[in-house]
């Protein structure tokens, strides 16, 4: 449907696409709509032309969908951080799923998909341990959607609430510490205990970032670390106080350094665990090829005789060994490597599980290729990109692997980020 309004378009939204889009046609062109909700009649602006899509965004709300509401955040639709707070919490969980299995369906080539259903987030907001502010001119905020240009703000509707604490302290501390790019938060909810590590270009006498930790900042921030870039790797200059906080997740508790990566939403941590422990059966030697500090892998030793955790991250090895022996698991043990690296090195022995937890970008081919060769019974995929994983379980499928078991958990409430937890199993 198209009509001229004051150099607007007017769009009939089908429905929410992965990025948080509203998807439109236009004459048989594909039309992506920024801050629109499903079935509504917007008027929009065209904000970028491809040959293929055009890229708009709402500048009037002409007939509203039932969906949409007010956005509670007063920097929503200039921060880039969010993109679905103006859409119900429940229409974003039914918009994901839908977008999943859509994927799995177009990508995947599945036909049939055993959908389990949707984990919610316990919170909507204030569930983030982890932040990293960007700080540009004196202003702590986030990108913009449209530009890097910093966004002054008071308080994150996505942060905890400690977290948000310390804005006015991380504001003072910048008189201190100078030119700063930006600050990571982690923030223990079960200790009650932070870490900042700040990213900056110059160097800080590291006096000073003392007298900050002691006079600036509250008592349960117990560690300050100072990196710069050099080029695309932090580089550590010095810290003050501890590098590291713990995490209680149920039983299980894990240390967590500043250069170690730990699940975001901890309202969701026990049922994450649980969902991943629910698609295993025991076994006699398992593999979890994205460890991280050992989240999944030590809770996993539990249902098996052997587990071993593989991880790139060096910091992270160092915490999931650590970890393994806070929890008193002697059938774990980390190894420093990549997942390929993994596969390759151990080609020809024998897993009864498997479980990977990629980045966005998902598996890589030779990974597949490797899994495929080693042929474990079943494969766990925590995936937090629908399209690439759709893609990576048809290869797998193609393989001899048939998907028996998809859940997603709404790890990411206001954006469109859509995290799921799936079981392959081998079928020949």
């Amino acid at each position: 449907m198209k009509e001229k309004v004051k150099n607007l378009l007017r769009l009939s939204v089908e429905k929410l696409v992965y990025g948080g889009y509203g998807l439109s046609r236009i004459d048989g062109k594909t039309v992506f709509v920024r801050f629109a909700a499903p079935k509504e009649l917007v008027d929009a602006e065209i904000i970028k032309e491809k040959r293929d899509y055009s890229e708009a965004i709402v500048k009037k709300i002409v007939l509203s969908s039932p969906s949409r509401r007010e956005a509670p955040c007063p920097y929503y639709g200039i921060c880039g951080g969010c993109q679905l707070q103006h859409i119900t919490y429940e229409e974003q969980l039914n918009s994901k799923k839908n977008i999943l299995l859509e994927s799995l369906e177009r990508i995947g080539k599945q036909k049939e998909i055993p959908y389990k259903g949707e984990i919610p987030s316990k919170k909507e907001f204030n569930y983030r341990v982890r932040v990293q502010f960007k700080v540009q001119e004196g202003k702590v905020g986030f990108y913009r959607w449209d530009k890097k240009e910093v966004v002054d703000i008071k308080e994150c509707l996505l942060a905890h609430e400690k977290i948000n604490s310390l804005i006015p302290h991380i504001r003072e501390s910048l008189k201190v510490i100078r030119d700063v790019q930006e600050i990571h938060v982690n923030y223990s909810p079960s200790r009650d205990e932070a870490t900042l590590k700040f990213i900056t270009i110059t160097h800080t006498e590291e006096s000073l970032i003392e007298n900050l930790l002691e006079d600036v900042f509250p008592p349960w921030v117990v560690g300050i670390g100072n990196y710069g870039r050099v080029g695309n790797t932090l580089v550590k200059r010095y810290k003050v106080g501890r590098e590291h906080i713990f995490m209680d997740v149920g039983k299980w508790k894990y240390r967590v350094s500043n250069d170690s990566f730990f699940q975001v939403n901890y309202t969701l941590w026990e049922d994450f665990i649980k969902a991943v422990l629910e698609l295993s059966d025991e076994f006699k030697k398992a593999a979890d090829l994205h460890a991280g500090v050992g989240f999944f892998t030590i809770p996993l030793s539990e249902k098996g005789n052997f587990v071993e955790g593989a991880d790139a991250n060096p910091s992270a090895v160092k915490d999931a060994e650590y970890n393994a022996r806070l929890n008193g698991r002697d059938n774990v043990v980390f190894t420093e490597s990549t997942a390929y690296k993994y596969l390759k090195r151990r080609a020809g022995e024998i897993f009864d599980l498997i479980l990977v937890d990629p980045p966005r970008s998902g598996l890589f081919k030779e990974e597949i290729d490797l899994l495929i060769k080693n042929k474990p019974e079943r494969i766990i995929y925590v995936s937090c990109n629908p399209t690439t994983f759709a893609r990576d379980v048809k290869m797998l499928s193609r393989g001899g692997y048939k998907l028996t078991s998809l859940k997603l958990i709404d790890n990411f409430p206001q954006t469109f980020h859509i995290e799921s937890i799936a079981l392959l199993e081998l079928y020949e």
